[in-house]
């Protein structure tokens, strides 16, 4: 009996160790990705888009911008950032940014839709049906 009380004490404690530590460091920093989206005329077609980004930070920081885990820009000594960047997605994408010591500041999806599904709607008849 003591050994499952202190196995589910030790699950307590991990599980609010992990809330902590998401929230210490996701979205610590302001951060805005404009458009959310972008339309393509058929999923698995590569989307190039400008976006729009910004953020700040009351301190001035290191930081770099990565688009899932490819570095795309980093700036040095900023403390508020806004600028545009051109883009190529093949699907739905997280961008992140993350300071010069590894911890994630922030992050936001930028999503990929497309105007033509894949799927097809199912036939209600068969070919061999006389009614």
């Amino acid at each position: 009996m003591h050994s499952s009380s202190a196995c589910l004490f030790s699950l307590s404690l991990f599980i609010s160790f992990q809330g902590v530590t998401q929230s210490e460091f996701v979205n610590q920093v302001p951060f805005d990705i404009k458009p959310v989206t972008c339309i393509v005329h058929q999923l698995g077609e590569p989307c190039q888009m400008t976006i729009s980004l910004q953020w700040q930070n009351p301190q001035v920081i290191d930081a770099c911008l990565y688009q899932e885990a490819n570095k795309l820009r980093c700036w040095k000594k900023q403390s508020a950032v806004q600028e545009k960047l051109k883009i190529t997605l093949a699907q739905s994408m997280n961008f992140s940014l993350f300071d010069l010591h590894g911890r994630l500041l922030a992050t936001q999806t930028v999503n990929v839709h497309a105007t033509v599904s894949k799927r097809y709607r199912r036939k209600l008849k068969t070919d061999w049906s006389f009614f």
